[in-house]
Order: C-alpha cells, then structure tokens, then sequence
C-alpha cells in the first residue's frame, strides 16, 4: 500500500493527512485547493461543499484520516527496530486507529515485468528500461546472449541481503540494481 503524508494547517493547528489514494488521481485535499482559485463567490463555495462531502466520504470509508503531528511522531518512536513493512504497517494502524495485523503482509518476493529496452552497456553489462518507466543496472558478470527483440516479458525478484535478479524472458537471470 503506498501512503501520502500532506501536511494541512486549519484552525485547530497542524495535522497530518494519510491518503491511500492512487497518485494518479487528484488527492481530496488537491481538490479543496483547486476550489480556492475559483473568482465567483457562489461557484467558490458550490466547489468547497462537493470537496469537503468528498473528503468527509473518504474519511468515513478509512481512505483518509487525519492524524495529529504528535500521534506520527510517537507511532514512528513505537515502530523504531522493525523491518520498513512492518514500520509501515505498524505507523498505519497507529495514526488511522485500526488495530494493528498480529503479521504484517508478506513483502513481495517477485514481480512479472515488461522490458521495453535492454541496451548493452560499454562495460558488457546492461540497462533494463521496464514498461512503468523503471530502470535497471546489471551488477553482475553474467553475459546474457541473443535477447529477444522489445518489448518482452521478465521477471524481477528478491536474491540475498537486499538484492534482486533480473530474469530476461527464458535467458540466465542477472543480478541487478534499481537506478530509476
């Protein structure tokens, strides 16, 4: 789950807003300052309404909470020392008020790709570009032969203490790094 941390000021002071809303769409807080730059009185105020109702909506089915600086700062301090998925969820539960899982979700452990371009590098290791715009460096000596033509599907996964291996569809797997 990706979560957004926006900072809201009101009149009770400062507090944090946790949207789980896709970054693709226009967050509920975006669209009450949209509705700011609005010169009509009469529409300015139609805009706030809808705006305020939808974010109340996301409030009340859990999309949205809003959370005190204070509430963040003491779930951070709770979650010091646990893996990042488990400092996530643990946060999580902390400033939305749900009770915390007895087990955090399991990390991903692999992912099927698409590879738009494998571009062979002068030192014979190669970038992959994948379809969502990631990119990734070969870090390894393996010399992977005769690539199908892009776009083709592959697969990442997790390797050793934070490594992954990238698989290029039925060739040798490389190991690799995110660079983008």
């Amino acid at each position: 789950m990706r979560v957004a941390l926006l900072l809201a000021v009101g009149a009770l002071g400062a507090s944090l807003l946790l949207s789980g809303a896709s970054q693709a769409q226009e967050s509920e807080i975006d669209k009450v300052y949209a509705c700011s730059s609005i010169a009509e009185s009469g529409a300015r105020l139609a805009c706030f309404d809808a705006a305020v109702a939808t974010m109340k909506q996301a409030q009340a089915s859990g999309d949205v909470a809003v959370v005190s600086r204070a509430q963040i700062q003491q779930a951070e301090k709770d979650a010091f020392g646990l893996s990042p998925a488990a400092q996530a969820s643990a946060v999580t539960s902390a400033v939305t008020g749900a009770a915390a899982p007895a087990e955090p979700a399991p990390e991903l452990d692999r992912v099927a790709v698409t590879i738009v371009a494998a571009e062979k590098r002068q030192n014979g290791k190669f970038r992959f570009t994948l379809g969502d715009g990631q990119i990734w460096d070969q870090t390894d000596s393996v010399a992977l032969r005769l690539l199908p033509s892009a776009p083709f599907d592959g697969e990442i996964r997790r390797a050793a203490m934070g490594s992954f291996f990238l698989k290029p569809a039925d060739k040798t797997a490389v190991r690799v790094k995110r660079v983008k």
